[in-house]
């Protein structure tokens, strides 16, 4: 029997259709829910969804607001919170489609903020936290006279974009570069300026909200992000409130690890712990 692979659409408390897609095995002891970065969208995850049914874990998720088949203006959002409620939409689609069994949340760059914004404020029953190369501390790519500028862009110009992020910066393997280029749900253009102060906003509370969190985190980082300092997943790690926190650097993986030259020894360490949680959840 194949796993269940199919698209859905959802809609948010205020009004917004997200496109989604959701990759079931036909026996499984948990569902990772994933929420994707800046620029991209849900089907970049087609790899890790493919490893996880292997291994008995499910996997959905949503394309943001601004995203991939989603409406709306590419990478832009008003107000950060506004990406909560997308994660609210994936949640109960995630919970659902779980029937009972365990739910993990894993955000990538930018949606590793958000996942972790949305578990400090909603306190929803979270098996466990996957951190991938989070949006926790500003990379060494980004120029620092934007961050400074940051706050007044947003409220003068809040649709301006800057300078485009280099494709290279995601990975080390160029046939992954090739194919994140080419991918036309793939937005190029560099993120707007309200979108990127915003996420500075939830980068500091974020910091401030890590140590009242005790739910099971794991963090990976490649070492040669330049995108998102591993810094701030060291600092998180460091300042985590529960006893169950797990850090790991990958050596010479840049900003995109599960499409970087190791991505199957990351994918196989991510599946591994999350079925070491999935076992002591069934277990209680």
């Amino acid at each position: 029997m194949n796993p269940e692979n199919h698209s859905f659409e959802l809609r948010t408390a205020d009004g917004v259709t997200l496109a989604g897609h959701a990759w079931l095995p036909p026996e499984f002891c948990a569902v990772i829910a994933v929420v994707h970065g800046i620029a991209e969208h849900s089907g970049r995850y087609a790899f890790l969804a493919e490893l996880a049914n292997r291994q008995g874990l499910g996997v959905v998720s949503v394309d943001l607001r601004g995203h991939g088949r989603s409406p709306g203006e590419r990478s832009y959002v008003e107000r950060f919170d506004d990406y909560l409620l997308d994660v609210d939409t994936l949640w109960t689609k995630a919970d659902e489609l779980a029937a009972g069994r365990p739910v993990f949340l894993l955000g990538h760059s930018m949606g590793g903020a958000i996942v972790l914004r949305w578990v400090a404020q909603r306190r929803q029953p979270v098996a466990g936290l996957i951190l991938s190369s989070a949006a926790l501390k500003i990379g060494g790519d980004v120029p620092r006279l934007l961050v400074w500028l940051a706050p007044f862009l947003s409220r003068w110009l809040p649709h301006l974009r800057g300078t485009r992020i280099d494709p290279a910066v995601i990975s080390r393997d160029p046939v992954a570069v090739a194919a994140y280029v080419g991918d036309p749900l793939v937005s190029l253009a560099a993120p707007p300026a309200r979108t990127g102060a915003e996420l500075l906003q939830a980068m500091a509370t974020n910091r401030a909200a890590a140590a009242s969190l005790t739910l099971p985190v794991y963090l990976f980082h490649g070492d040669a992000d330049r995108l998102t300092d591993p810094a701030g997943s060291r600092e998180i790690h460091d300042l985590w409130g529960g006893a169950d926190r797990t850090l790991r650097l990958w050596p010479g993986s840049r900003h995109e690890t599960l499409n970087d030259l190791d991505r199957e020894a990351v994918a196989a360490e991510l599946l591994q712990w999350v079925h070491a949680r999935c076992s002591m959840a069934t277990a209680e």
